[in-house]
């Protein structure tokens, strides 16, 4: 009888527990100076990136994260015109940026060239972001790239990978406090912050690193159901320099004039995502 090997997949969420799936193929494995990228098709959720083994995104469910990241602080803020996407290497939030057509200036800065590239190539359901004609995709570091700058950009939308390795700098309070200086009055920054239920420690060190640049008054979270990452509830961290709360601020009148299709993101569920769980709560308000 032939031998029949089966390959899976796990990311461990704690010594204890982890997702797992089958794959049906591995389509690409490629190392950076920075960080390990593989391409996996699997017959649940079909094509998968991972970077250093950890799951980026799904192609059956990346339009949860890559619409509630972007789409939330575009229409909470007045009048946006410039958006600086720090990370997002696969392209998702760029795509789903420039589907805000009146935008005037949207940059995405990327710190490691092989993610848009392998994603151009194996996952263009996210990675034709970078082909939009309104998107100017910059390969640096994004921490160096908001230092000693000012009044940029309306919207920053920081989409890093787990917060270690060359995302690291990018939960600290110096950085949080350069994107304050970066933004133009009225402006909204936006970040993947973990989630409260494995990594409430990390969720608070983007939230309290915040609250140092931009007062705690003007910080919170937001949480959107993504099924593939730990948890299957993602929480995002967000500041603003303006006097109302995003979730008082969305823009109704834009929302229909543009006339999105969106698969997640919604009038309601922009108000209903600030609404937490008790537990969650208590941990935003313990430090």
């Amino acid at each position: 009888m032939p031998f029949n090997p089966e390959l899976w997949f796990t990311e461990k969420y704690s010594d204890f527990c982890g997702f797992t799936f089958k794959v049906k193929e591995v389509l690409h494995t490629e190392y950076s100076k920075l960080q390990r990228l593989d391409i996996l098709d699997t017959y649940e959720f079909g094509r998968i990136m991972l970077l250093d083994g950890f799951i980026m995104f799904t192609q059956r469910d990346e339009f949860v994260y890559h619409e509630m990241i972007t789409h939330l602080p575009l229409f909470a803020h007045k009048k946006p015109e410039a958006v600086l996407i720090i990370g997002g290497g696969d392209g998702g939030s760029a795509r789903e940026v420039s589907r805000h057509t009146y935008l005037k200036r949207i940059d995405d800065v990327e710190i490691d060239e092989i993610v848009p590239k392998n994603s151009i190539e194996y996952t263009p359901f996210v990675g034709e972001g970078f082909k939009r004609e309104n998107v100017n995709l910059i390969i640096g570091d994004g921490i160096e790239y908001v230092k000693n700058k000012s009044n940029m950009y309306d919207v920053v939308i920081v989409d890093s990978t787990d917060p270690f390795g060359p995302a690291e700098g990018l939960f600290n309070s110096e950085f949080y406090s350069n994107v304050k200086n970066i933004l133009r009055d009225g402006g909204i920054v936006v970040a993947q912050a973990e989630n409260a239920y494995y990594d409430a420690k990390w969720m608070m060190r983007s939230v309290n690193n915040m609250r140092k640049a931009f007062g705690r008054d003007k910080v919170t979270i937001y949480q959107a159901a993504i099924p593939t990452y730990p948890s299957g509830s993602w929480a995002f961290s967000i500041a603003w320099k303006g006097d109302e709360h995003p979730k008082d601020s969305f823009d109704e009148k834009r929302f229909n004039e543009l006339d999105l299709k969106f698969k997640y993101y919604n009038p309601e569920i922009h108000k209903a995502a600030f609404v937490l769980p008790n537990y969650v709560r208590e941990i935003l308000e313990s430090d």
